[in-house]
């Protein structure tokens, strides 16, 4: 895909014009490139906390990169075929001013984002994701990532972060070369490819566990407002510290998870597991992952292949996921739809469509009023 067409198709998106084909489409290629897909989320989120501009300051903006852009040797569409097929149906009651206008404003968008994207080709990413905007100045590293989206990077050691929607991570302790532990402060799900260090463990912080590696992949998810926290090992080995239980270590084989849960009842939990309750300690039970009929990766990293997965999960649970995964707030208006156990999977679905497939086992109706989802 030539970079023309990425670029346009990253500014239909950010307009909010994309189809649902070019959306996949654009999805697709960045799963297969990373770093522009750090470049995109950056600059996507820069457009969404920006005000929108006046009309006179986007056509004095679009002459400057016309121009900077024409000394680099780049000529930039023009934006009179776009604009008059895009107000094609109003253009008997649309003055002329006003359209030159929306024209110049419609080419100052796709050249300002042209022109960032050779700004940010020639950055290193981890700087850009920092906290502070001087890399000399800076005390603290986070990424955070909004519900509805997520995020592969690397840290400054060369371990791989994937990090999952509604989450954040702070690596501040990671340096490229030193001595002691490398340590990171999750709030959320992130999937790790650790580099192996044996002098240097790396060690995951969470609000109730601590999981210890030197060089493994796995996945820990800690979301503040889920029942269960959950640390599922795919490669190599991991040493999981519960932090109400002093002196105890759990050690992880692969395709193996543990579950953490610090409520008196858990339900979540099967009979055939491995359980280990104490009526003032948290409920922790050591569990297989869970795989898809002809699926050689397992449901609990699926999320990384930007695919929505769950086996025999309440209805509840799976609110909370899809919540995350769509950006909207599901609520319940009977306990019983609450805990129903369903099964299912998502991609490329809409919220609209994933609901529809999911009324195919379950008995109910939905409204969606905005970011806002009634289930009845």
């Amino acid at each position: 895909m030539s970079k023309e067409k990425i670029w346009h198709l990253f500014s239909r998106k950010l307009s909010g014009e994309a189809s649902q084909e070019e959306l996949a489409e654009l999805s697709l290629y960045l799963e297969d490139h990373p770093n522009l897909k750090f470049q995109m989320d950056a600059l996507g989120h820069v457009w969404q906390q920006q005000n929108q501009p006046d009309r006179d300051y986007l056509e004095a903006t679009y002459l400057l990169h016309l121009n900077r852009m024409k000394k680099l040797g780049v000529e930039p569409r023009h934006a009179d075929d776009v604009a008059e097929a895009e107000t094609a149906e109003h253009v008997k009651t649309v003055s002329f001013l006003y359209r030159h206008k929306y024209m110049v404003a419609a080419a100052a968008f796709v050249a300002i984002f042209i022109a960032a994207f050779f700004v940010f080709s020639n950055r290193n990413p981890q700087t850009e994701m920092t906290a502070e905007a001087s890399p000399a100045q800076v005390k603290q590293q986070t990424v955070v990532t909004q519900y509805g989206t997520n995020k592969n990077f690397k840290l400054p050691d060369g371990s791989v972060v994937w990090l999952n929607a509604g989450s954040k991570l702070d690596f501040t302790n990671v340096s490229e070369t030193g001595d002691g532990t490398r340590e990171v402060y999750l709030t959320g799900e992130a999937f790790f490819d650790v580099v192996k260090n044996p002098k240097r463990p790396f060690i995951i912080h969470t609000s109730s566990i601590d999981v210890k590696v030197l060089g493994t992949k796995f996945n820990v998810k800690a979301y503040p407002n889920d029942k269960t926290v959950e640390t599922s090992l795919v490669q190599g080995s991991v040493e999981v510290f519960v932090k109400n239980r002093p002196g105890e270590k759990y050690l992880l084989k692969p395709n193996q998870k543990l579950v953490l849960l610090n409520e008196q009842e858990a339900p979540e939990i099967g009979k055939k597991t491995e359980i280990n309750k104490n009526a003032n300690l948290a409920i922790i039970a050591i569990k297989h992952l869970t795989y898809g009929k002809n699926d050689t990766l397992s449901i609990e990293t699926s999320w990384i292949r930007n695919k929505l997965e769950f086996k025999d999960e309440t209805f509840a649970e799976i609110a909370k996921k899809m919540e995350r995964w769509y950006d909207v707030t599901i609520t319940f208006k009977t306990r019983e739809l609450e805990t129903e156990e369903l099964n299912g999977d998502f991609s490329k679905e809409t919220l609209r469509q994933a609901l529809d497939a999911l009324r195919f086992t379950t008995n109910f109706n939905y409204k969606i009023d905005g970011k806002t989802v009634t289930i009845y």
